[in-house]
């Protein structure tokens, strides 16, 4: 296994990588991780700026406490990622049709995220802050979003009935994402 500590890397191509590697505090700008398998990788208080995952296999890949700024994030399954010690943060970052399906991230920031059409279905969002983020289609099933805030979210659609949302923050201009199940007209 190879093991990097305190390193920046720029602009590499990380997809053709074939052997397990450890990052400890490690950033990365501008680098490829595009349809790779990450199976087993480590990847510790890390920091990933503009950086490209689309597609990537994150089977048992460990993301303990990791930040991504505007990177492209497009169609992951976080929820095969090692559940131990799992926490991330995203700034600007494509998330579109993604998965944290049962996923444990309380107090998880998403600042100005695109989520189109991603699951949250049973995940644990509690405390967690979904600043100026677009939630089209996105999936609440039996979540728990206890305290997250959603006062600057755009197109939601979260049941109160099947959700845990006590103490949740949403705005009077986007109150209507909890009631379009209802089919109630709000002019």
């Amino acid at each position: 296994m190879k093991y990097y500590q305190d390193e920046t890397f720029k602009n590499v191509d990380f997809s053709t990588e074939k052997e397990i590697v450890e990052f400890d505090n490690c950033s990365f700008q501008n680098c490829q991780f595009t349809g790779m398998k990450l199976l087993n990788f480590n990847f510790i208080e890390c920091e990933f700026h503009t950086c490209d995952f689309s597609a990537a296999n994150l089977s048992s890949c460990s993301l303990n406490d990791c930040n991504f700024e505007a990177c492209k994030l497009l169609g992951l399954r976080f929820d095969l990622c090692n559940p131990f010690l799992f926490q991330v943060n995203f700034k600007d970052c494509q998330l579109d049709f993604s998965s944290f399906y049962q996923c444990k991230m309380k107090k998880t920031n998403f600042e100005n995220c695109s989520l189109k059409e991603v699951d949250f279905t049973e995940a644990d969002l509690e405390g967690s802050n979904f600043h100026e983020s677009l939630l089209s289609g996105a999936v609440f099933e039996r979540s728990n979003i206890v305290k997250s805030n959603f006062t600057t979210a755009q197109n939601f659609n979260i049941n109160p009935e099947i959700n845990n949302i006590k103490a949740a923050h949403f705005s009077k201009e986007n109150l209507s994402g909890l009631l379009l199940n209802y089919g109630i007209m709000i002019k």
